[in-house]
């Protein structure tokens, strides 16, 4: 019996039979690749481009999405919509409630691997957890619960990592200051490097604060992953690449996440391990610069924020922590969730064959008015009293068996960071965009673009 729309939690039902799936027209399907898919492909899913970041800014093709998928929603149904795309089974998601059967049903029926996302990977960690066999990945998965600390809101080496952001935080405004007024500014370039160190850091010690070349040889890896399976693995980088990383998990410091217990340290090619926390602390830093947009705003919520970090000392700071998940629901870094179905699974009123890549559009769920009154507000109390677990397509990590596993230590190392900038003094944006308000956020807001400068004096230290 096909599942009705009215069920709490509607869960697909495999091998019944049931009318097959009617999809779009040609038209409505080329709109929904001009309008869904290929602006991803523009902005690039493993590694942002800047052009791309531009021209979804310049030509609101972030509230095309949310309109587009919503009236496609309004004509067909609740139900996954069905989609050709070059001999490729796709299915755009259209309800809340079926996100949350794709992600719990994971890894069966529904995979988190498919093709373009092992294509991708393959560039840079052919052997993480993600794309490891079946049968080992529950042990991996279990390794990278346990270093990263999955459900403890502060990590067991939250001192280390808060010494850590605390001393890349001070030598940037350190130099910010020291360059005067014509060089002072602190834009995506020099705000990267420094999250960058503090990745590297965080997951490695602080040895390898300064070893950007690590980062650079991911970040050439990881523009070839944008192209997943079309573009040729460069063998000779990636190998370059991994032998740098495993040199430095077998030497990383004590208390960083490459030796904690439970690592995958001690599991074979631990390098592609460690690699996918490096590619992964890229996403936080963009998720961080534009929360220091969200800190800059006007109004009390923003400024209660900034009151926090300003006057809070120790390792919790939860209106920090959710001021970095506001700004991951806002502006979503993963741009699209990816399920393969490994069978046919029947939904509401359609059937849907195995081997369908179910998408899930991020920002059309997190912006969705309909559903949301805060859709297009930034409001962090929803992370305290519960709002946002409650909506099963709010996902900024995910959630699931699949979901991230960073999805706290993450938040807590933003946080710290946060707070260091904050007390480098006032802090103000300065590109051409006024500062936002708390209301009627943009759909849209290009890291790349952003601009922020100090003003006054250096105010206290953090006592840790």
């Amino acid at each position: 019996m096909p599942v009705t729309a009215n069920q709490e939690e509607p869960r697909p039902m495999q091998n019944e039979s049931h009318h097959k799936a009617n999809g779009t027209n040609p038209g409505e399907t080329l709109g929904a690749l001009s309008s869904v898919l290929l602006p991803v492909v523009a902005r690039g899913a493993v590694v942002r481009r800047p052009v791309g970041e531009a021209l979804a800014t310049a030509t609101g093709g972030d509230r095309r999405l949310i309109s587009t998928l919503r009236a496609l929603r309004e004509r067909h149904g609740d139900d996954p919509l069905p989609l050709s795309y070059t001999g490729r089974r796709i299915a755009l998601v259209l309800a809340a409630e079926d996100v949350r059967v794709l992600l719990r049903g994971t890894p069966d029926p529904f995979s988190p691997v498919g093709a373009e996302k092992r294509g991708a990977l393959a560039h840079f960690q052919p052997h993480g957890a993600l794309v490891f066999a079946q049968e080992d990945r529950p042990r991996r998965r279990e390794a990278n619960e346990q270093a990263l600390a999955l459900g403890r809101t502060i990590h067991p080496e939250a001192r280390t990592i808060a010494a850590h952001a605390d001393e890349e935080a001070r030598a940037l405004v350190a130099a910010l200051r020291n360059a005067g007024s014509l060089g002072g500014v602190l834009d995506w370039a020099r705000f990267s490097r420094t999250f960058d160190a503090l990745a590297r850091r965080v997951v490695f010690g602080a040895f390898a604060a300064r070893d950007r070349r690590t980062t650079d040889l991911l970040r050439r890896l990881r523009a070839r992953a944008n192209r997943s399976y079309l573009s040729p693995v460069d063998r000779r980088t990636r190998g370059s690449f991994l032998d740098r990383v495993r040199a430095d998990v077998d030497r990383a410091d004590p208390d960083a996440l490459a030796a904690r217990p439970g690592r995958p340290c001690s599991e074979e090619r631990p390098e592609d391990q460690a690699a996918h926390w490096l590619f992964a602390f890229d996403s936080a830093a963009i998720a961080t610069f534009r929360a220091l947009a969200l800190l800059t705003s006007q109004g009390t919520t923003a400024e209660t924020a900034r009151v926090e970090g300003l006057t809070q000392d120790g390792l919790d700071l939860p209106l920090l922590r959710a001021t970095l998940r506001e700004s991951v629901r806002l502006w979503p870094t993963t741009l699209m969730v990816i399920r393969e179905s490994l069978r046919e699974t029947t939904w509401r009123e359609r059937t849907i064959e195995p081997g369908t890549a179910f998408l899930v559009m991020s920002g059309y769920f997190h912006r969705d008015a309909s559903r949301l009154p805060y859709a297009d507000s930034f409001e962090p109390a929803i992370w305290a009293d519960g709002r946002a677990e409650r909506e099963p397509a709010i996902l900024p990590f995910g959630y699931g068996p699949a979901g991230c596993p960073g999805r706290d230590l993450v938040p807590m190392t933003v946080s710290f960071f946060l707070r260091a900038l904050l007390r480098g003094g006032p802090l103000h944006r300065v590109d051409e965009a006024p500062p936002l308000r708390r209301h009627e956020l943009p759909a849209s807001l290009d890291h790349f673009t952003l601009r922020f400068s100090y003003q006054g004096t250096a105010q206290g230290g953090i006592d840790l």
